[in-house]
């Protein structure tokens, strides 16, 4: 993907370019706002803020940290969540089960159970990311919830 990302040109759709804009223009929302409640970080190289956008019901967090990596390989660790790592790990995090389906070179779909405990029925999560390299370089990604895959 790394060989993709940097030497291939992708065709997007419209619901593609879309979910790129939008995912763009929150961020641009959210760095926006001056009231952001830093984070105390596990990590002591990431700094962490929590920021609340005005009309939405749930805080959004960012983290900032300084990687010794190309753009490409940072794309790359961030869109293939289902690693044999990660699988080791999942359960750790209530995590029963991870599947990612494959669109396309630049979109992909990210479905995860979790169990929540004794009484509760487990929660499926369905997003959809795609990613796109911008004229100047920087990678784009963006992960919405779907319905597309409801079925699956």
């Amino acid at each position: 993907l790394v060989n993709i990302i940097k030497n291939e040109e992708q065709e997007y759709n419209d619901e593609e370019k879309r979910a790129i804009k939008e995912g763009k223009e929150f961020l641009e929302k959210c760095q926006g706002i001056e009231k952001m409640k830093k984070m105390i970080s596990p990590d002591s190289r990431v700094e962490m803020k929590m920021v609340h956008v005005d009309g939405e019901s749930l805080g959004t967090g960012i983290a900032t940290a300084v990687i010794d990596a190309s753009v490409e390989e940072l794309a790359v660790f961030s869109y293939h969540l289902v690693t044999r790592e990660n699988k080791r790990t999942m359960k750790m995090y209530g995590i029963s089960q991870m599947v990612e389906k494959c669109i396309n070179n630049h979109s992909l779909y990210y479905i995860s159970t979790r169990d929540l405990g004794f009484f509760l029925n487990p929660r499926e999560g369905r997003s959809k990311m795609t990613w796109m390299k911008e004229k100047d370089g920087k990678v784009v990604i963006d992960v919405s919830d779907t319905k597309d895959v409801i079925e699956e």
